[in-house]
């Protein structure tokens, strides 16, 4: 969602308080339009994050590293040469709009104190980041804006600043109940009750709109049509500006029914019967919020392009697979080359060249007759020799068509056992170790790493039996290599759904006691939830000694075959799985 002028006001309130005073320490510029500026308080630094995103505009304190380019950014210079070591003096939100002004007062190189202000303007697409002198002259911004782009308002140096156009929207701070009730009036029957509060008050999004008319009684897409109306709607509406005025603010997320990310406020939202965390700030609310909206926009991005190359591979070892296997049947009739060579062996002397075909009798099967197709161009024996090597040829082929058909199977195990471990991560960083591999095994090109932050490797995920028992799980294929022939021990015991992708399960077994029965059914059970049988009922699965679990050569990651198991049925028990899992 959008960053309103609600929450941009409890922004600048905690930011005043947090600010003020503070000197310009650092000052970065990490991507094209993301700003960092560390403000040195006693006793404490503060990171400002500053973000002119189209998605993503924002501004807020932040716990976030950012790894900075070599070469600072053009605008970066600009800024560390008239604001560092500079001190903050103000922070306004002029006409509560959705736009920060930070004074930034700084001594120049006559001594003089000196006051430059940066403009941070949060509105989608046309965000922007801008330096101007106290005359409002335009020293640069984050992104210039020429007349070819808006023919309304040019952004370039030398140029004077003019704030974004009013739209001929009141100020809520300064509405009182007159106002508010002629310009309600005088948009009866025109629109739904939040559109007219959103496009008459400045800084209200349909967020917070749709929360007064709720506050009020009122199904939030309800059109205006009595003018008894507008007193309950003025009382919610007061009662919120209130609230901003006074500084009182409940910095609220609203999570979904699955518990991702949904909405956030500077106020506890009452229109949604859904989990609701508050927070004990706006900047930490927004912090997480944008953080972890990051993150999982990564995870999607990443989720899809993995499985679009999964899909497509799929598809691609079906059709080989089917081809093989119709080559494979062809292949295995080569006995019957062997059969014409040596029928017409048998009668070559009643043979001559020439003959287009020639019905002999099978003396293979009761004499039955075979008619044989002939070259008119080769003698007898040179038709029989080249049913001969037809023959030859055909069981050559079989064997490396049996062998094809055998990897075109192991290779669709393999991406089919990937596509469930790429479906059922929970983290960026279980994805990132999944698209290692395939860049590893061949199916991703690999590309240069900006950073080595992501090298460290995830350890198998845990859990702990009731009876005290570890239980590890590998989150990919190789893990699950790493934790069945290098981690386990003869001793442990193998776990894993049977006929069907999912993950090695391995129960360790310190003692070298016999497993207790309730531990083999919790190990099933989390085997059979970390494997495509999740939403099933009656999963078999399987378990045996680590000893008899062993591994083809050459067999892609996590393939392996087993003997000597045992079955057991379970149904998967998601609540009973987060029960025992541990701290990973």
């Amino acid at each position: 969602m959008a960053l309103d002028g609600v929450t941009l006001a409890a922004i600048k309130t905690e930011l005043q308080n947090k600010l003020i005073g503070g000197r310009v320490d650092k000052i970065y510029q990490p991507k094209e339009n993301l700003l960092t500026i560390r403000i040195r308080q006693p006793g404490e630094n503060i990171k400002l994050l500053i973000s002119a995103n189209p998605q993503n505009p924002r501004i807020h304190i932040t716990e976030q590293d950012f790894d900075n380019p070599y070469q600072p950014p053009t605008f970066c210079m600009l800024l560390r040469k008239h604001l560092q070591s500079g001190r903050i003096k103000e922070i306004n939100q002029p006409n509560f709009e959705r736009i920060l002004e930070i004074i930034i007062q700084y001594k120049n190189n006559q001594g003089e104190l000196v006051d430059k202000k940066l403009v941070i303007e949060l509105m989608g697409r046309h965000s922007n980041i801008i330096l101007t002198k106290p005359d409002e002259q335009i020293l640069d911004c984050i992104k210039r804006v020429t007349k070819k782009i808006s023919r309304y308002r040019e952004l370039l140096p030398g140029k004077d600043y003019n704030p974004p156009p009013q739209q001929g929207k009141k100020n809520p701070l300064t509405a009182d109940f007159n106002q508010f009730k002629e310009v309600l009036s005088d948009n009866l029957n025109k629109d739904k009750m939040y559109r007219i509060i959103m496009n008459n008050y400045r800084g209200i999004g349909p967020l917070i709109g749709q929360e007064i008319v709720h506050r009020a009684g009122f199904n939030p897409q309800q059109e205006l049509i009595k003018p008894k109306e507008i007193d309950n709607l003025w009382s919610a509406f007061n009662d919120i500006f209130n609230k901003i005025k006074n500084e009182k603010f409940n910095p609220t997320l609203v999570l979904d029914k699955e518990n991702n990310l949904k909405e956030y406020e500077a106020f506890k939202l009452k229109q949604f019967d859904l989990p609701q965390e508050s927070f004990t700030s706006v900047n930490q609310l927004l912090d997480y919020y944008f953080t972890n909206r990051i993150i999982q926009k990564k995870v999607n991005r990443l989720t899809n392009k993995m499985n679009n190359i999964i899909r497509d591979n799929i598809e691609n070892i079906k059709k080989k697979y089917s081809k093989v296997r119709g080559q494979l049947k062809g292949a295995k009739n080569a006995d019957k080359h062997q059969l014409k060579g040596e029928l017409i062996t048998a009668n070559i002397y009643q043979l001559e060249k020439g003959q287009n075909k020639v019905t002999l009798q099978n003396y293979y099967n009761n004499n039955q007759e075979v008619t044989i197709e002939l070259d008119p161009e080769l003698t007898p024996a040179e038709n029989a020799q080249r049913y001969f090597e037809k023959y030859e040829k055909a069981k050559k082929s079989v064997k490396y068509l049996r062998r094809e058909a055998k990897k075109a199977k192991a290779e669709f195990e393999y991406l089919q056992q990937v596509e469930v471990n790429i479906n059922q991560s929970e983290t960026l960083a279980e994805l990132q170790e999944i698209e290692k591999e395939l860049v590893q095994e061949g199916y991703i090109k690999e590309q240069k790493q900006n950073n080595n932050k992501q090298n460290d490797k995830l350890p198998p995920l845990k859990f702990a039996s009731t009876a005290g028992y570890d239980i590890l799980v590998g989150r990919n294929n190789r893990q699950n290599d790493g934790l069945t022939k290098k981690i386990a021990n003869n001793q442990d015991t193998w776990v894993h759904v049977k006929d069907l992708p999912g993950s090695h399960t391995i129960i360790r077994n310190h003692t070298g006691k016999k497993i207790p029965e309730e531990t083999l059914l919790e190990a099933a059970q989390i085997a059979a939830f970390y494997s495509k049988g999740r939403k099933s009922s009656n999963v078999p699965v399987d378990y045996t000694k680590v000893k008899y679990v062993k591994k083809a050569k050459g067999a892609k990651p996590g393939m392996v075959y087993y003997e000597n198991q045992n079955t057991l049925y379970v149904t998967p028990d998601k609540n009973l799985v987060e029960q025992l899992k541990k701290d990973n």
